[in-house]
């Protein structure tokens, strides 16, 4: 195949013109440079890198372009080992997903999910535990809909749709020193709060938010561990505080992610609206809106960043941009409250695309093994193999 006749295919491909025939004849082209980077002729074919960037913008507006389907359909994509031969699309729930696959490979995939299927793993959902002030727990998961407790001038009320809400009688004086709450999720648990001032906030699974139960200084100070989302009431009298191990985000009224697990090699603040101040140490940034901030052993670096990517999590998906297994299989412990163990050389493709996170575990793992990964559960146990 020439290299026009190459580029001409792919352009046909990427417009949705090219026949079964072609497709056919383009996967089995990408397939047969799967296992040495060095046959891959540029001179003859093009840039690898030139192409991927292609294919992966198409693959991006797929992803935004509804389709009013109720059956969700798998599609995979064959690019390049190493760089993106894992391209997966999976948006359930009626959005786009595209691809095409054959029926043998469909029988191959159903034999391979009965050995998933046999110890499956339910996604997770609103679960957490909030400890008072004066150590009190309290299971909010299966706590009744209504009040929660009264302290003072403030009522905690759990809601019908999954939310610890705090209010405030400003008409009552609070008294007494400053109380603490503090609100946990677990692996395989997410919970949304709504703080004394208004302000909302999102916890991932595996995270806490550590609060007083009224703001009645100067600021208004909370403290995280994890990852969560907020959306900060504004009061330009009153700046908000998150702290994050050593680290400050200082905001007036805003809206921004902050991930800061223990197991990740950054603590990342992403914002998506307003303005906030990054503070380690004397070291100090602002960040913009679609800007991230990556926080490390080697100081603060500003980057710009996909913000639909970064908070999926919370509007219900999982958002893979080109990562590898082991930065997904985290996301997937955390969310199914597994453990994942890997046994001999795993691929390093990375993947891109989205996945709804209301779906068994086994249906995540079905839609990773179309690359060259399988995968098995023992005992809420994630083995994966090459």
């Amino acid at each position: 195949m020439s290299k026009q006749e190459f580029l001409q295919l792919i352009d046909k491909y990427l417009a949705g013109q090219a026949t079964a025939a072609e497709k056919e004849q383009l996967l089995n082209f990408f397939e047969s440079f799967q296992g040495d980077a060095d046959e891959w002729d540029e001179k003859v074919i093009g840039v690898k890198q030139e192409l991927e960037d292609r294919m992966l913008n198409n693959i991006r507006k797929a992803i935004a372009e509804p389709v009013f389907n109720a059956q969700p359909q798998v599609i995979r994509l064959h690019l390049f080992r190493n760089v993106a031969a894992a391209a997966i699309i999976l948006l359930l729930s009626g959005t786009a997903v595209y691809h095409w696959y054959n029926k043998h490979e469909q029988q191959k995939m159903a034999a391979q999910s009965k050995a998933i299927v046999k110890h499956d793993v339910d996604p997770g959902d609103n679960r957490a535990v909030l400890t008072l002030a004066n150590g009190t727990k309290l299971i909010l998961d299966s706590a009744k809909i209504g009040l929660l407790n009264q302290s003072g001038n403030i009522s905690i009320n759990k809601t019908q749709d999954g939310q610890v809400v705090y209010t405030e009688d400003k008409d009552q004086h609070q008294n007494g020193p400053l109380a603490y709450n503090t609100i946990s999720t677990p692996r395989g648990g997410q919970y949304q709060v709504v703080l004394p001032d208004g302000s909302k906030v999102w916890l991932n699974s595996a995270s806490s938010l550590k609060f007083p139960m009224a703001f009645t200084g100067n600021e208004r100070d909370v403290e995280l561990t994890g990852e969560g989302y907020f959306e900060v009431a504004k009061n330009k009298t009153k700046p908000f505080n998150v702290m994050v191990k050593d680290i400050e985000v200082a905001v007036l009224g805003t809206h921004f992610n902050i991930m800061a697990y223990n197991d990740e090699a950054a603590v990342k603040t992403t914002l998506l609206e307003g303005s906030v101040r990054l503070t380690q140490g004397n070291i100090s940034n602002l960040l913009k809106p679609g800007q991230q901030g990556v926080i490390n052993n080697k100081g603060i670096k500003i980057i710009d960043v996909d913000t639909d990517e970064v908070v999926a999590w919370k509007n219900g998906f999982f958002d893979f941009e080109r990562v590898n297994i082991q930065e997904i299989m985290k996301q997937l412990s955390r969310w199914y409250g597994t453990e994942v163990m890997y046994e001999g050389k795993i691929p390093d493709d990375e993947f891109v695309g989205k996945i709804s996170r209301d779906v068994k575990l086994s249906q995540v793992l079905h839609i990773l093994e179309l690359s060259h990964v399988r995968f098995r559960i023992e005992n809420k146990k994630i083995i994966v193999t090459p």
